[in-house]
């Protein structure tokens, strides 16, 4: 493999560039592995270029596969999976400068974007010719579409409108070729959570909504039986647009770095409870009691929804967390909490949880832990078991991307997975793009071994004895 970065330098001039110092920032994401398992990839990419155009996206791709170099795309690299970070250094491709607004249709309620718009940004444009998008990511201050389009998405609106997948018309992709294919219907099922392994989206079209002023109401839920109650008839009777969840460890843990007011329930569970404006609170009213439920004062409400941009908010306890994210069919959310609490008693956890439409949620799992300390890599064994848990009872990971490959066809679905493997031999038979994501990283020195295997197989075995090694105390 020959050295990337000087051809880079005359094919894209400034776009691209070698600086060590720059490099280093674009070898890791949001997320926390052991050195031991990370030192086995090459993460640091040899060259980095900022697309400022899809010709530049054309130009980088031509010159790795004239060199048979890996090139790995990036959004804002705001996830946490390592499906924006190089394994085998090569070219990392940074998409966050393509952040044109390129065409808002009004009538037909759409709108065509580059990959790198940020979701607040393109709320604001949008709400200023009458349009809003349908659905958006907590990180949405930070986080691109085509990223969340990429890694897949479910967040605030998906109770009404479903994930990023239900909200994407179609895309424009560029591949090795140099050619670029609009891609729509059925096919984009292959680009949907597959992390760029088949090629780089350059566009995306978007359905939009009515831009409107929701209504928020917070609701006291009194044990985990009372989410899907209130879940379904969020949905079924009030046509919300947006359902999320938050236990009381959650709403604990959150409130005390701030040493400022006690947090709105003591137990239990609080559901922020979104409708279209004015919404019916006689309605909403009788749907809360229905489920055992009880309406919080409005100014928690209007709290919960200003301060709805605040992902991964409990870090401040730090120095770190272990965080397991799953997608669950609602109904089993109750027996799943109580196999996580059981399995992690010893814990302090949260929980955070966005509904999605058609009875499913997606669940995050908090617990504080010190990547730092020596005993990290046994103990983060803990944050793979909320995910096994939640496997046996009809669920599935939340996204591949590179740490959770091993359950890629439980994500995509056995079907849709031999799909995406049939397009990768046809399109990148060298395994330039992205490599190692969703279909498995391999370790250098270890060709045959599957790295997120080894990380799933090393938490089943580590996991027993995880759990009594004693929880680091918060500060």
């Amino acid at each position: 493999m020959r050295a990337p970065w000087p051809i880079l330098e005359a094919a894209l001039g400034k776009a691209a560039t070698g600086d060590p110092q720059l490099l280093r920032a674009y070898d890791h994401d949001l997320g926390e592995m052991p050195r031991a398992l990370l030192s086995r990839l090459r993460t640091r990419p040899d060259a980095v270029v900022v697309a400022r155009s899809p010709a530049d996206v054309v130009s980088t791709l031509l010159v790795a596969a004239r060199l048979g170099v890996p090139v790995t795309p990036r959004g804002q690299g705001s996830s946490g999976y390592g499906g924006s970070m190089p394994t085998r250094a090569g070219i990392l491709l940074d998409l966050s400068a393509l952040t044109k607004v390129l065409a808002v249709d009004e009538a037909a309620a759409t709108v065509d974007v580059e990959p790198g718009v940020v979701w607040n940004e393109l709320s604001r444009t949008l709400r200023k010719r009458g349009l809003d998008v349908r659905t958006l990511p907590t990180s949405a201050p930070s986080s691109t579409v085509g990223g969340w389009f990429a890694s897949g998405g479910v967040g605030i609106g998906s109770l009404r409108y479903g994930s990023i997948r239900d909200a994407v018309l179609e895309i424009d992709v560029a591949g090795l070729d140099g050619r670029v294919a609009t891609v729509v219907g059925q096919d984009l099922d292959l680009h949907h959570q597959t992390a760029g392994i088949l090629g780089v989206i350059t566009r995306l079209r978007l359905a939009c909504r009515p831009a409107e002023e929701p209504r928020s109401f917070a609701v006291r839920l009194p044990e985990a039986e009372a989410v899907p109650a209130l879940q379904a008839a969020a949905e079924r009777d009030l046509g919300a647009y947006s359902l999320s969840i938050q236990s009381a460890g959650y709403l604990a843990m959150r409130a005390r770095p701030d040493r400022c007011a006690a947090p709105p329930i003591a137990a239990g569970f609080l559901g922020l409870l979104t409708v279209s404006s004015p919404g019916d609170p006689a309605a909403v009213e009788r749907a809360v009691a229905a489920c055992g439920g009880a309406l919080l004062d409005d100014s928690v409400a209007a709290h919960e929804w200003e301060d709805r941009f605040y992902p991964m908010r409990v870090k401040r306890l730090g120095p770190s967390l272990l965080v397991s994210e799953f997608l669950l069919p609602t109904e089993r959310f109750p027996e799943t909490w109580r196999a996580i609490s059981r399995a992690l008693r010893r814990e302090e956890l949260g929980l955070e949880a966005f509904a999605a439409r058609g009875g499913r949620m997606a669940v995050l799992v908090y617990a504080l832990e010190d990547a730092g300390h020596w005993l990290y890599p046994v103990r983060m064994a803990r944050a793979l078991a909320p995910v096994r848990i939640a496997l046996r009872r009809g669920g599935s990971v939340y996204t591949p991307g590179l740490w959770f490959a091993w359950g890629a066809r439980s994500v995509l679905g056995g079907a849709r997975y031999e799909a995406v493997v049939a397009e990768k031999r046809r399109v990148d038979p060298a395994g330039l793009l992205n490599p190692d994501k969703v279909l498995g990283p391999r370790l250098r020195g270890l060709p045959l071994v599957d790295a997120s295997r080894l990380l799933a197989l090393s938490a089943a075995f580590a996991s027993p004895l995880s759990r009594w090694l004693a929880p680091r105390p918060v500060r």
